[in-house]
């Protein structure tokens, strides 16, 4: 292949395009792109719509002219200490989540793999509970503290599942069973906490986005930024491996390096994520099959972030209106809403033969 600059060239015809770059070439499912301009535009408008609508209201053209540097001191400190970072902490937390859970469902071949199924939130429930009711820590060290947890339970899957068999299902199953053991390690937290300490930590494992600053939001974004360039580094043999091991084998990809990549770059995203903005139920689930209904096809991992992305933006905005006028946690929107497509998935996918 020849790595001579050239000229960028398109070519293409009916469903799919082609950029070529010299020796190298992408090639573009127009579905797949209208996708994501379409998400990216339905984000836009969650993004307008958050940042101008609340207590505090601003017209349109306000918005505008406080984005561009000619709002008043109060219009600024509404729109850029109080609504842009919680905005942009969103987005990034539900890419970060949208992507792991594409990922996890690469790995197990499994329309349920995911964070949530396979104990990686559970762990960074752990850490986060051990932060709060064991060392009454501050928010920077339970955010470490879950990260670490959502890490070291992705190892423990990694190490148990090292040499397993090529269908994805003991990844699952073991997941499974850790995330009940984890479970069970919070609820044993829990009863070893006071009343406030174990206010704070149900607060947490509800998931929500208040308060949010410039610095979380720069975290989650590099985080993403990480666990997305690890990501497209595999990104042929991610698509080798879903014809199944041998068939990857065969196409001549290292499907044990791929896997373990895979699984790293998934659990650091699941990290970042639900350290920063707790465990935000079936975003990470629901995301991939969104983004291969929209796309028609199960490969779009750009998709899968954007679609998560604008799930927790969405619900977020929607959390600030609650009930009767009380803002609710982000997680009980997205709990909400998920819970509905869950049952929606297997009600499908049963009627379909997947699953027993």
């Amino acid at each position: 292949m020849s790595t001579v600059p050239a000229p960028l060239r398109s070519s293409g015809t009916g469903r799919t395009s082609v950029l070529r770059l010299g020796g190298y070439s992408v090639r573009l499912r127009r579905r797949t792109l209208a996708a994501a301009v379409g998400c990216l535009l339905a984000l836009a408008a969650v993004a307008a719509w958050s940042t101008s609508t609340g207590t505090f209201e601003l017209a349109p053209d306000r918005l505008w002219a406080t984005l561009t540097g000619s709002g008043t001191a109060a219009e600024d400190f509404v729109v850029w200490t109080v609504r842009l970072p919680r905005l942009a902490t969103a987005v990034g937390v539900g890419a970060c989540l949208g992507l792991a859970g594409a990922i996890f469902q690469t790995l197990t071949r499994n329309p349920l793999g995911s964070p949530d199924i396979l104990g990686l939130t559970q762990g960074a429930s752990v850490g986060a509970l051990a932060a709060i009711v064991l060392a009454g820590a501050s928010a920077a060290a339970v955010t470490g503290s879950a990260a670490l947890g959502a890490l070291g339970t992705g190892l423990v899957i990694h190490l148990l599942t090292r040499g397993s068999d090529p269908s994805g299902y003991r990844i699952v199953l073991v997941g499974i069973g850790l995330a009940a053991i984890l479970a069970g390690v919070n609820g044993y937290l829990l009863t070893r906490s006071d009343i406030i300490d174990a206010a704070r930590a149900v607060f947490w494992l509800t998931g929500d986005l208040s308060g949010r600053e410039w610095g979380q939001a720069a975290t989650v974004a590099a985080v993403l930024a990480a666990g997305g360039i690890a990501t497209f580094a595999i990104g042929r043999g991610l698509d080798a491996l879903r014809l199944g091991e041998a068939a990857a084998a065969g196409l001549g990809a290292n499907v044990r390096a791929v896997k373990a990549t895979a699984l790293v770059s998934a659990s650091i995203l699941t990290a970042g994520g639900v350290a920063v903005a707790g465990p935000l139920a079936f975003v990470a689930l629901a995301a991939p099959h969104i983004a291969a209904r929209l796309t028609g096809s199960s490969r779009s991992l750009l998709c899968a972030a954007l679609v998560g992305a604008l799930i927790v933006a969405a619900a977020d905005a929607a959390a600030l209106y609650g009930v009767d006028g009380r803002q609710l946690p982000t997680g009980v929107v997205t709990g909400v809403i998920g819970g509905v497509y869950l049952m929606w998935l297997l009600i499908t996918q049963r009627k379909k033969g997947v699953m027993p």
